[in-house]
Order: structure tokens, then sequence, then C-alpha cells
């Protein structure tokens, strides 16, 4: 077992578009977004406290709580107008706060003889985030940031056999696609379930392998609303539908052979 706590301090510089006062046309949000010269890069202070266990080979249990101040938080910002000539615009909030708790563990499934080949393995997270600026009053977290986050994944191995399933799960938790302005109220981008599924075949005398991938299996819709009546979820009957998309499930097949 082990006791960590530790801290850092860590720097996001601005890129080089969102430094730049040339406007471009962004089809995904479907609008001009231009920079901003005066954007300043962002501190971000960071504590850590984790208690570990490892009870055995390929087996872990951790728990932790963690702290981040961030010092001008860049954000994308939208500036309604009139005339059509709506853009969006990177902007330094003055500063935000996270606090939050995690779990993580492993579990080879050995004591039985029929799930002796699987490994479950699960990371969930809970954040608290809240940005305040100059001269406003608000009360949301970061653009970006969710309150919880999940993985999960379930592992089946037969290494005699050279073959290798994985399943795997994400959900976050309804985050901020894009702040708004002159009290236009924020888009929210939905939580969205992800299921991803993975298989490899290790083939002529393991020097090959074929590969099997298939991708946001559940297809689910990306929703991006206006919460209306401000209960931080989307109720179809009196929040605005701002974005609706759907991105179709993907499967690939690979090959590829070691030389020696």
């Amino acid at each position: 077992t082990n006791l960590r706590l530790s801290a850092s301090q860590t720097v996001i510089r601005p890129e080089f578009r969102e430094l730049s006062d040339f406007a471009f046309y962004d089809f995904d949000l479907g609008a001009t977004v231009t920079g901003n010269r005066v954007l300043e890069r962002t501190k971000v202070t960071n504590a850590d406290l984790r208690y570990e266990m490892y009870p055995r080979s390929g087996e872990l249990f951790t728990i932790g709580v963690f702290y981040k101040y961030f010092k001008n938080p860049i954000e994308l910002f939208y500036n309604p107008s009139s005339g059509g000539a709506s853009t969006f615009n990177y902007i330094n909030a003055d500063k935000a706060y996270s606090l939050g708790a995690e779990m993580e563990f492993r579990k080879q499934l050995d004591f039985s003889d029929a799930l002796k080949n699987f490994v479950v393995q699960t990371n969930i997270s809970y954040i608290y985030n809240r940005v305040t600026k100059k001269d406003a009053a608000l009360d949301r977290p970061m653009q970006g940031q969710s309150p919880y986050v999940i993985n999960a994944s379930l592992q089946y191995d037969v290494e005699k056999y050279g073959l290798n399933t994985t399943l795997l799960f994400n959900q976050i938790g309804d985050r901020i696609f894009y702040v708004g302005g002159n009290d236009f109220p924020p888009v929210t981008e939905q939580h969205r379930p992800l299921l991803d599924f993975q298989v490899a075949k290790k083939i002529l005398k393991n020097a090959g392998e074929v590969k099997m991938n298939i991708s946001d299996i559940l297809n689910r819709t990306n929703l991006f609303y206006l919460d209306i009546n401000h209960n931080r979820k989307y109720d179809k009957g009196s929040d605005a539908l701002a974005i609706k998309r759907k991105y179709g499930s993907n499967v690939s097949i690979t090959f590829s052979y070691n030389l020696k």
C-alpha cells in the first residue's frame, strides 16, 4: 500500500489560432471564430492526496481527493450581434477552482474457472468546479468541465491462443460547450454514453495480428441545449435545442505483421 501527497504547478498556453486576430469559419460551430491577442496563459496549481493498494500482481485499488486552482482560465465565448454577424471569441475568466474525488480499481475474476480469463477495471471521478470573472456574478463551471467521469472496461485474454478482447464504456456529465454573452445563456452538451469493442488475434506464429474495432456502438444522438429553466439538465419541453449531431458507429479491421 502507498499513501501519496503531491503538488505541482503547470501552465496552459493559448494556441496561435486563439491569439490571432484572424477570423476563420468553424464548420462544427457554423460560425466565425476570432482570436484574442491579449489572451493570457492559464496557470494551474494542483494538489493531490491518494491512497493506493495493490493486492497482487495486475490488481489495484486507489482512492483520492484533489484540488485545482486555475488563474486566467481560457474559455470560448459566444458574442451575439445584430445582422446575423455573431462570432465566437476566446476570453480569460478571472479564476476557477475544482474539488474532486476519484476511485479506481482493477480486479482479475479468477475466483471462478468460468471467469478466470476476465479482468474488470473502472475509474470514477466526481468534480465540483466553479469559475469567477471580474465585474460579473457567475455560478457555473468552466467551459468543458464535466461534473463526473465514468470509465469502465471488461477484458478477456487467452494468452496461449493469442486472443484478446476489450469492451469499453465511457460517460461524462453535462458540460458547457461554449459560454454565452450579453445575457445569452451558455450552450450545454448533454451527457452521452459511449461503448466500444475491440478484438485482436495473433496469427502466423504470433508475427501477425488481426484486429477489429467497433466504436460508438450505442450511437446515441449528441444534443447541445440552452438550459432555459436553469435546472442543469435537458428538458425537451422547456429547453431550447441548439445543435443536434449523429456520429454513427464505426467498424475497422486491420492487419499488422512484424518482420524479425
